[in-house]
Parts: C-alpha cells; structure tokens; sequence
C-alpha cells in the first residue's frame, strides 16, 4: 500500500508541474482575506474541484492522472525486478527512481505523440521552461535564448532544436480559436460529442493539392468517354499523335519536335501537325456519336463551349 501511495504521489507531482508549465492558473480556490460566507464557501470548493478535475483529466498533449499512475505502476514493477537486498538500499528509495523515469516518459510521449524524441532534448527544454519560470514569478523579464543556452553550456542552435523538436502536437480536430476549455481538449469528437459542432476546426482550414473525390470521379468518366470516342472517330495514327500531344498516357505533354524525334524521324512536323488538327476536328464534330458526352464535361474544365466549337 505504501508503494502504492509513492506511485500515486509521484504521479500527482508531475501533474501539478506539466499542469502549470502549459500556463494554467495556480492560485487555487479563492480564499482572500476578510469574512468568508457559507456561499462563498461553496463557489470555493465548487472551484476547487473543477481545478483539480481540469488538472487530472489531461490534455492532448498531457497524459491523465490514470495514464501517469498505470506507467508509474509499471516503474514499480520494474523496480521489484532490479531490487537488489545486499546493497543496502531501502525499496522505497530504490523504487522512486524507476517510477520517476517511467512517469517521465510517459510525459514525453505524450507532447510528441508517436514521434521518437531524444531524452536529452526533453531535458534541455525542461530546464529551459525551469529558468524562464523562475524569471517569471520573480518578476522580471526572461532572459533570450542565448544567454539561457549560455547558462546551460550548450549552443543557442541546440537550444532551438530542442524546443522545436519537443513542441506539442496539434490535432485537426481541435477548434481553431480555442476557448476556455481549449486546454482540456482531448479526442476526436467523431461521435458527435462537441459541445459546438458549428466552430470552424483546424482540419477545415487545411488544403490539399489533390482533385476532391467527386473531381476524381468525373475526370475517371471523362478518361472513359475520351478513350471512346478516340476509338470510334480517329485513325490508329491520329490517336499515336493526340496521345502524345496530349500526354494521356504519361501525364506530360510532348512538343510537336520531340513527337518527330520519337517516330525516328519517319513523320514530319507538319505530318504531325495536321493529324493533331483533322483528329480535333473529328472530335467536335457535331455529328459525333461522343461529342455530347465530351461537351458535358466543359463545365468541369471551365472552358466556354461556343469558343470551344468554333476552333
């Protein structure tokens, strides 16, 4: 029972220090000077227990009470198998030092997600955030990152890197101007457990280079339809050409010389060229079996059909 407790205590400590490194208010329930009223009583424990339900439940990038005890619990376990009677040493001052490292880990792992950081980083930023603490409730300024790097004996590069590289994760799921209750954000919502669906998330701000689904979709129908109206209207030799020039196959256009240069020459440029315009011509014909399937897809491209027709 007694492990037990160490394993709770140590769990704590390292919630209450994470808890006011992220910036959280420390003061604690209202109690200032003067007469205190049975109500005023209440909102203070009323406050109380929603500060320390805020510090225990975690965070994205803060693990809960349960998590840090579980992993303390498996420090304690190690320390059960490395606890060595002859060299003299009490369990419990053995123990502290498995369940810290485990219990600090676990902390680590949580402000960079499955991203493998370095121990030694974590360190250096722990000190870093210890100074720039220190400056803080003394009320003065902190000092910059070089002169912190200077204090520390390692270079101001190595200092950036660190802090950098043990930065929180972000989830895209997270609303883009958190509120009060930003800090406690945990999970996805996926189940529709927001208190506010309508608040505008990070994962709708994001862009992406690639065609939506639905385009991907046309533009497979406009594939199809294309190669089919390839196949019906035009000459082997017209499809060569237009495929080329087109780069239906590879995805990269090629210039009526390089199209020379790959037939060995056997074709010339104006060969070329005039295939390229009587296969354009056999497909915006009007009395084309596909050109009103093709024309349904101007739309899409953002071209204007009268232009279109009339070339």
């Amino acid at each position: 029972r007694k492990n037990v407790k160490l394993v709770m205590s140590i769990a704590k400590n390292w919630m209450r220090n994470s808890f006011s490194t992220a910036g959280a208010n420390l003061g604690g329930a209202p109690g200032g000077g003067g007469t205190v009223t049975s109500t005023g009583t209440k909102r203070s424990d009323k406050s109380s227990k929603r500060f320390l339900a805020q510090m225990y439940e975690g965070s994205w990038d803060r693990p809960s009470l349960d998590e840090a005890v579980q992993e303390g619990m498996l420090g304690l376990a190690r320390a059960v198998d490395k606890y060595d009677p002859e060299r003299g040493l009490r369990f419990s001052t053995y123990a502290t030092h498995w369940i810290t490292s485990y219990v600090r880990v676990c902390f680590q792992r949580a402000v960079t997600g499955c991203l493998r950081v370095p121990s030694q980083l974590h360190d250096i930023k722990a000190a870093y955030n210890r100074i720039v603490r220190d400056h803080l409730h003394l009320g003065s300024d902190p000092p910059g990152q070089d002169s912190i790097a200077k204090e520390l004996g390692i270079s101001e590069q190595r200092l950036r890197t660190a802090i950098r590289a043990t930065g929180s994760l972000l989830s895209v799921d997270a609303p883009v101007m958190g509120g009060g209750g930003g800090g406690s954000y945990k999970g996805s919502m996926a189940g529709g457990d927001g208190s506010n669906s309508q608040e505008l998330k990070i994962l709708d701000t994001l862009k992406c280079a690639e065609p939506k689904p639905e385009d991907q979709v046309e533009i497979s129908f406009l594939r199809q339809c294309l190669e089919n109206a390839m196949a019906t209207e035009l000459t082997p030799y017209e499809r060569d050409v237009l495929r080329l020039r087109l780069g239906l196959d590879s995805g990269q256009g090629k210039t009526v010389r390089q199209i020379v240069e790959i037939s060995g020459g056997s074709v010339s440029m104006s060969d070329v060229r005039s295939a390229e315009r009587r296969a354009f011509k056999k497909l915006r014909s009007p009395t084309s079996v596909h050109t009103h399937n093709l024309l349904a897809y101007l739309d899409l491209a953002g071209a204007d059909m009268k232009s279109t027709l009339s070339r």
